[in-house]
């Protein structure tokens, strides 16, 4: 299932492309008591918040069918997620651990399935403002800063998440490392 928004004013081309914000990912490693992270399942040269990566417009690079290793972080294609919600269970079962950001929409099946196999389930307190595939933020037609009209969830995948009821929590990520 994927996240269909008539009010979107992101280009097409560039609505699964867009990247995390360098500060978030920041917050979460220190969240998760992390230094990086290994591998970033979704993204390309430029947008990459891993040690490596696997990209959406690479060739040879298809992050689902390619094995992950290590301490991973996935924004996946806000189009096509469930792919991945379930690719991270089953490289949590190989001893993986995945973070990844996904929209907080609880009536989805992705939203759903996540809950069911995720380690943890992170519900934030804001609209996180993802940038352009270039870093530049997105704009509105007014020239200002715009977010997605949806918040979002980090869920964590580990092979504890698999054997283990998920655990919810509140966190606010902004707190110490929010950046303008």
């Amino acid at each position: 299932m994927s996240v269909s928004n008539v009010n979107s004013s992101t280009p097409k081309n560039e609505k699964d492309l867009a990247q995390t914000p360098v500060w978030f990912v920041e917050s979460l490693l220190s969240f998760i008591g992390k230094q990086n992270f290994t591998l970033d399942v979704c993204a390309n040269k430029a947008t990459s918040k891993g040690l490596h990566y696997f990209s959406l417009d690479e060739d040879g690079m298809d992050s689902l069918s390619l094995a992950w290793s290590g301490n991973n972080f996935c924004n996946p294609p806000f189009t096509n997620i469930m792919p991945f919600i379930e690719k991270s269970a089953q490289e949590a079962a190989d001893g993986n651990q995945t973070c990844m950001i996904i929209p907080n929409n609880p009536e989805t099946a992705y939203v759903r399935k996540a809950k069911e196999l995720a380690d943890t389930i992170i519900e934030m307190p804001f609209r996180l403002k993802f940038l352009r595939p270039n870093g530049e933020m997105f704009l509105d037609k007014k020239g200002r800063e715009s977010g997605p009209l949806f918040s979002c969830l980090v869920a964590i995948f580990t092979p504890i998440g698999l054997k283990a009821q998920t655990r919810s929590m509140y966190h606010d990520f902004r707190i110490g490392f929010y950046e303008k």
